[in-house]
């Protein structure tokens, strides 16, 4: 059994996007529900988070919370969620302690950590390998050398010549204006290049009886491509039942190549769910329908969160005034451009 949250991060055009999810789910030999919070988008995204959770879940408490980079959108929420709940565990990483002390985001989360200290909350720095709940939930990258290498590449300053760049993103149509008719046949696309920072972001991946669910934050082709590896390399690879579309739907961060590796070729039947959160009318690069299509392309039911919270439920009952979610259907592919 198990329950996954995509809660709203931007209910109206021009919002940005962000993630905050919650999930919970059985261990094997447990009775009890684990609660896990995955990043905790912008301020109020974290205080809807704590809301969430107390509603839908057993409230007051999250056994741990997992914060996948240090972007706004993703760490803002998390001292709302650790002063909001009781949250036994803190799972990030110490950007400061690998040589990115000069970065801003290293302050970000040296504050993070002084909040959960004082909240009484256990702050563990994670790479490839860590796991939790007997080995429910793994984490599959970055691994510790990779991740300084990033830090590396933000300290010589490409994550800032690329958050210009991203700056210059004019925000886009309604996502619903942009649904097309038909789906079409894929056009094999290449990775692009991705931040440092995103491609830091934590990924997990959840095996849940016979279900693997993957979380991705913002990690592109290489981080993914990385994870995936050591997944292969010790036994944790197999047919996903869930998968986070990376980066609200960026189209930097997938290929055709890539994905026919993580999900199988095009032409599949629908199988799986796959959600992206986005912004009723975020940038026109999230989500790029030539994403959106890829996936579902390759049997996944694509829900976008598009300014209302989705779960995705397995052997739960749907909860009451909720109802089923529309896929977003085939998307019109726009032109590529540098951005």
């Amino acid at each position: 059994m198990f329950e996954v949250d995509f809660l709203a991060v931007g209910k109206k055009a021009g919002d940005k996007c962000g993630d905050a999810i919650a999930l919970r789910f059985v261990p094997p030999g447990s009775t009890q529900w684990a609660q896990v919070v995955v990043d905790a988008g912008f301020q109020d995204d974290g205080k809807a988070l704590v809301e969430h959770v107390n509603t839908y879940y057993d409230p007051g408490r999250v056994d741990l919370a997992i914060l996948t980079h240090p972007d706004e959108d993703h760490i803002n929420g998390m001292g709302e969620v650790l002063r909001g709940l009781s949250v036994e565990k803190l799972w990030l990483h110490r950007v400061g302690s690998h040589g990115g002390v000069s970065l801003g985001a290293a302050d970000a989360v040296e504050e993070l950590i002084s909040i959960a200290s004082e909240e009484g909350t256990e702050v563990f720095e994670v790479f490839a390998g860590q796991q939790a709940f007997g080995g429910t939930l793994t984490v599959l990258g970055p691994d510790q050398a990779y991740y300084d290498q990033l830090v590396a590449e933000q300290v010589g300053g490409v994550s800032l010549a690329e958050a210009a760049r991203k700056a210059a993103v004019a925000a886009g149509r309604s996502i619903w204006d942009r649904i097309a008719e038909t789906l079409g046949e894929e056009t094999p696309f290449p990775e692009k290049e991705v931040t440092p920072r995103n491609n830091s972001s934590i990924i997990t991946l959840l095996t849940v009886d016979d279900n693997r669910l993957l979380l991705t934050g913002d990690a592109g082709v290489p981080a993914l491509s990385r994870a995936w590896d050591f997944a292969e390399a010790n036994g944790l690879a197999g047919e996903l039942s869930f998968v986070q579309v990376p980066h609200h739907g960026s189209r930097r961060n997938a290929s055709s190549a890539f994905l026919n590796r993580l999900i199988g070729p095009p032409g599949q039947a629908e199988n799986r769910t796959a959600f992206v959160s986005v912004s009723p009318g975020c940038s026109h690069e999230h989500p790029s329908g030539r994403v959106i299509n890829a996936y579902e392309r390759r049997g996944c039911r694509v829900i976008a969160t598009a300014g209302e919270a989705k779960c995705s439920v397995n052997g739960v009952p749907l909860r009451n005034g909720w109802v089923p979610a529309t896929p977003l259907g085939p998307m019109v592919e726009e032109p590529e451009t540098e951005d």
